[in-house]
């Protein structure tokens, strides 16, 4: 029995994720970004996520230079920040 839980023990440590790898995290989508569940109660949690995907996503400040699909994000994703400002009081 005592063998059985060692191997087990065993088993389940090297299926864990122990932050061996490097961590890549993953890149909103523009329909993720749609769905996004907006909440005045989570604004300060949220809009640190969205500004630090302003900053993974590094647009160009001049629209005229960013292709119809990131021009649409980009456009979107400035939209949900500012929601915060103005349905969200302080």
């Amino acid at each position: 029995m005592k063998l059985a839980l060692v191997a087990l023990a065993l088993v389940l440590a090297g299926c864990s994720d122990r932050g061996d790898r490097e961590y890549t995290p993953t890149v909103m989508t523009y329909q993720q970004l749609v769905d996004y569940p907006v909440s005045c109660e989570l604004a300060n949690k949220q809009l640190s996520e969205l500004k630090h995907l302003q900053v993974q996503k590094g647009f160009n400040p001049d629209p005229d230079k960013l292709s119809e699909d990131d021009r649409i994000f980009n456009s979107r994703l400035k939209a949900t920040i500012w929601w915060y400002a103005y349905r969200c009081e302080k």
